[in-house]
C-alpha cells in the first residue's frame, strides 16, 4: 500500500540528510584546517616583517654612524 513507498522515501531522506551532514562536517574541518595555516603563515610573515626592519634599522645606524665618521675626518660641519 502507501508505507513501502513512504518507508523508501523517509529512509532515502534520511541517507541524503546523513550524506550532507557528514560533508558539512568535512567542509568545516578543511575551513578549520585552512584558518590555522592562515594564521601560521600570518604569523611567520609578522615576524619576518619585524626582522626586516630591525635589519634596516642597524644598516642606517651603521650608515649614519660612518657618514658621522667621515664628517670629523674631513672636518665637515653637518646642519640639520
Amino acid at each position: 500500500m502507501l508505507i513501502a513507498p513512504l518507508a523508501t522515501l523517509l529512509g532515502t531522506m534520511l541517507i541524503v540528510m546523513l550524506g550532507v551532514y557528514l560533508q558539512n562536517r568535512a567542509s568545516e574541518r578543511v575551513g578549520d584546517k585552512l584558518s590555522a595555516q592562515i594564521d601560521a603563515l600570518r604569523a611567520e610573515f609578522k615576524q619576518q616583517l619585524a626582522e626586516l626592519e630591525l635589519r634596516l634599522t642597524r644598516q642606517i645606524l651603521e650608515l649614519t654612524n660612518r657618514i658621522d665618521r667621515l664628517e670629523e675626518a674631513r672636518g665637515l660641519i653637518r646642519t640639520p
